[in-house]
């Protein structure tokens, strides 16, 4: 195990006992999602390229995003049931 492991191990107990921590990551995990959307709206107003190559550009940086947002929101949800 690695220095860096151990110290968000350490960080969690410390502060998760109030579930700062999953708060944290929940926020910011919407704000990079806010973030995206305003930069696709942004890029595919200003672009010259097909609307099929928008979409898929649009959606190879979406799809990530809303995995990570997935997993916030069902990490928050399940540690509100603890």
């Amino acid at each position: 195990m690695n220095w860096l492991t151990k110290a968000f191990e350490w960080l969690e107990t410390r502060l998760d006992k109030g579930g700062w921590v999953r708060r944290t990551y929940l926020v910011v995990a919407t704000i990079l999602t806010w973030k995206v959307v305003i930069w696709s709206m942004a890029f595919v107003e200003t672009s010259k390229l097909a609307g099929s190559d928008l979409a898929m550009i649009i959606g190879a940086v979406g799809v990530p995003i809303a995995a990570v947002q997935k997993f916030a929101f069902d990490a928050y949800l399940e540690s509100r049931k603890e």
